[in-house]
């Protein structure tokens, strides 16, 4: 009986060496690109979180100073405009330094230290009001920071109030 001469040498099946190397190489390669897109996604939600945060104590202190805006000058339903806020000369007898005196205080600029909701993190809200240089004087400009421990910037917002008095003026 005679054998077939190929069973004598039958052909291995399987993974060389090389080849087993090149598919670990794809798969960390793979790994690392996934692990590196996770922690950018996460300090990109870090960070929207500190701007959204920082937006919101800002919103809020602004919506008090706009409130107080609206009440200069209001009685018994009526805004009854002062005549020398009205037709005021100079800085320091317009609307926007009644407003900046009597409802904004003294502090100026005024700085509140917050504290983070998601990880308890401190932060520095800071309000500076600015008088105008120019007529019409009842412009108030404020400008808002807020800023991390280490004195890093987290957004900047600068707007101005008008007191509602100011448009009832003749």
């Amino acid at each position: 009986m005679t054998f077939p001469s190929n069973l004598s040498h039958q052909q291995q099946t399987g993974f060389t060496l090389v080849e087993v190397l090149v598919g670990l190489l794809v798969i960390v390669g793979f790994i690392s690109t996934a692990m590196q897109a996770l922690v950018t996604a996460t300090v990109f939600k870090v960070k929207g979180q500190e701007i959204s945060e920082a937006t919101t104590w800002i919103q809020q202190d602004l919506e008090q100073v706009k409130f107080d805006a609206t009440r200069l000058d209001y009685a018994a339903g009526v805004y009854n405009p002062d005549p020398g806020a009205c037709e005021a000369t100079s800085e320091s007898a317009g609307y926007a330094k009644r407003l900046s005196d009597q409802k904004l205080g003294s502090t100026n600029p005024m700085v509140i230290a917050k504290t983070s909701t998601t990880g308890n993190r401190p932060y520095t809200l800071s309000r500076t009001a600015s008088l105008p240089t120019s007529a019409p004087y009842n412009i108030l400009n404020l400008e808002y920071e807020v800023k991390s421990a280490d004195n890093l910037p987290i957004t900047i917002v600068q707007t101005k109030v008008i007191p509602d008095a100011s448009l009832a003026c003749p």
